[in-house]
């Protein structure tokens, strides 16, 4: 069975034949009528009361999420670019470095309607409701009524998905993106549709392909499995030239869709960028020298490069610079990127053998419990939500392996949502295994898991223990997959994520910035403790001193910086000031000098020195 125009019974996996009369061992026919008892010939019924269930249920989570768990700090990257368009400014190549529908999408939101950024967390977290009815309405198509309302209910219940939703990030719109696409590709598979209203159904589902790849570029690598699944999956009962001339509909419309942000690029900066030029610097951070399965490699305190910079995510810039700096000459943003990818290549060529390792911990991180974030604000919601009773990804994961496994052999219209969870598997092989690039996969990953739940509920009513022990015992191999994989690596990052996420973003410098300066050091002090290496700690710290009037201990850390961090100018300049102040002249102008050939854009340091000398 390939899963046409079967009459919305749901998939049907792993085995097939009706169930036979009689008593007995339990055949292969029997188990797979056991399997898809309560999935089938629901999908016709039009009954509602699931969806104001979820959507009510959505709702609350989400409301409880925003008012208790929610932190009042906005990730600031979108709004800034989009408050400076709709302001008339041209912000240059950083329009490369945007999902372009989301900057738009800010843009009009603040033309329109000019209300304060946070209100955007809640038409987000509104949005968030809406998918959960989405993934309702695909499960249920894909996999069957009982699966769908499942899958609906873990994917309302997860908690870190609720962070994702309400951070000032494209995710959410992703996901709806994403769906909208799938439930469009399955809709003339469940249901008689006729032959004029297809071509309407395919050039919407590749429209909305579209979007999402200008929304998040990685989704362009869901356009082949699109075309497998209308060619070999979806009404193949129709000619074949049919069946392709569906393909050639669904990839122009999601093209067109597409081409008119490439020449927006090429119009803005002369430059032809497909969507975004920033692949070559994710790349380079997953796959570089350097780089983990939790954690991406990157320059040389770049991080620390990046505070106090004009601009949010500066580090596209900090990436164009060293390109060419390295080359030589100016880069083009396609060229820079371009760049990365060849250096990266150029560094697994050298060494292969750990990129494949490396890959395989990817792999297996994909399904790991652990959530990687590198917003501060999120990262420090999710550690609250770990006190609530709410679900999480590994759940989540090992659920969906056991339903995956179940599907594999005879997929049917689960193809699209195998398709799908390669896509973001391979997207996060490729480049990064963090929390957000796998979360597109969750609504996927949610619905294999409810058609696992179904088919348990099914063996324990019909009373098949010896397929039931089975099940469980696969199910606590899963769960041992994707939760005691990395346990060492998992504590020394968290302390990491604590140190500069909780200590040092989100306590130290917000306390500094407001002249709670003891406090302030408090926090470095658990920073530092947590981990000694944390060269920005230290900055601040040393600053704090300083103003308290304990220059002997800001001394101490400034020279711990220029220790830890000797290419950062922070150091050399926090230390020639401090000098200055105790008026040690010469010893200040060799700080200050050094200081200023690291940041020749310091104007501060470079009015300093001009001072010294003309005295």
């Amino acid at each position: 069975m390939h899963g046409g125009n079967n009459g919305g019974r749901g998939v049907r996996c792993r085995f097939g034949g009706p169930k036979q009369g009689g008593e007995g061992k339990m055949g292969k026919e029997e188990l797979d009528t056991l399997i898809g008892a309560g999935v089938h010939g629901t999908a016709h019924r039009r009954n509602y009361t699931p969806y104001v269930v979820i959507f009510l249920m959505a709702v609350a989570a989400r409301a409880l999420f925003v008012i208790f768990i929610d932190a009042p700090i906005l990730f600031t990257k979108y709004p800034y670019f989009a408050e400076k368009i709709a302001a008339g400014d041209d912000i240059g190549d950083r329009l490369v470095d945007l999902s372009p529908f989301y900057l738009y999408f800010l843009v009009l939101f603040k033309k329109i309607l000019n209300v304060d950024w946070h209100g955007l967390k809640i038409v987000q977290s509104l949005l968030g409701t809406v998918n959960c009815l989405l993934v309702l309405a695909v499960g249920t198509r894909a996999f069957g009524r009982g699966a769908g309302l499942v899958a609906a209910f873990l994917f309302v219940l997860h908690g870190n998905m609720m962070v994702l939703e309400s951070t000032l990030e494209p995710t959410v719109f992703v996901l709806f993106f994403n769906l909208v696409t799938v439930f469009l590709l399955l809709d003339p598979t469940a249901r008689s549709a006729s032959e004029r209203r297809l071509w309407m159904i395919f050039l919407g589902a590749g429209f909305f392909a579209g979007i999402s790849a200008i929304t998040k570029p990685n989704f362009l690598l869901f356009f082949p499995i699109a075309a497998l699944y209308l060619l070999f999956f979806g009404r193949i009962h129709r000619p074949f030239l049919k069946r392709m001339g569906y393909v050639v509909i669904f990839s122009l419309a999601g093209c067109a869709v597409i081409a008119t942000v490439t020449v927006r690029n090429y119009m803005a900066i002369h430059d032809f960028v497909l969507i975004t030029a920033d692949a070559g610097k994710v790349f380079f951070h997953g796959s570089g020298k350097g780089a983990t399965a939790l954690e991406g490699t990157g320059l040389v305190d770049e991080g620390f490069s990046q505070e106090g910079a004009e601009e949010p995510d500066y580090a596209h810039v900090l990436y164009r610079k060293k390109a060419e700096a390295l080359t030589g000459k100016p880069l083009q943003p396609s060229e820079s990127s371009k760049f990365w990818f060849k250096r990266t290549l150029n560094s697994i060529a050298e060494d292969p053998v750990s990129y494949v390792k490396l890959e395989i911990k990817k792999f297996l991180y994909f399904f790991n419990d652990y959530e990687m974030h590198y917003i501060a604000s999120a990262y420090q919601e999710y550690k609250r939500l770990l006190a609530f009773p709410l679900v999480r990804y590994g759940m989540i994961s090992c659920l969906a392996i056991i339903g995956m496994g179940l599907c594999v052999v005879r997929p049917g219209r689960a193809f699209l949502i195998f398709g799908i969870v390669a896509v973001y598997l391979a997207a996060c092989m490729l480049f990064l295994v963090q929390s957000r690039y796998r979360t597109p996969a969750i609504p996927y990953l949610c619905m294999f898991a409810g058609y696992t739940i179904v088919v348990l509920k099914n063996m324990i009513t019909e009373k098949r223990f010896e397929y039931l022990v089975v099940l469980l015992l696969a199910l606590a191999v899963s769960c041992g997959f994707t939760h005691l994989p990395f346990r060492d690596e998992i504590r020394d990052v968290d302390k990491w994520q604590q140190a500069t996420k909780i200590h040092y973003e989100m306590a130290g410098r917000p306390l500094f910035n407001r002249g709670n300066y003891d406090k302030a050091i408090e926090e470095m002090n658990k920073a530092i403790a947590l981990v000694p290496r944390f060269a920005p700690a230290y900055n601040l710290r040393g600053k704090a001193y300083a103003i308290r009037g304990k220059q002997e201990l800001a001394a101490r850390d400034f020279k711990t910086v220029i220790t830890l961090s000797p290419q950062q100018a922070k150091g050399y300049k926090n230390l020639g000031f401090l000098v200055l102040l105790q008026g040690q002249e010469e010893v200040a102008v060799a700080h200050l000098s050094k200081a200023l050939s690291l940041a020749p854009e310091d104007e501060k340091v470079r009015a300093a020195l001009q001072k010294l000398k003309e005295e």
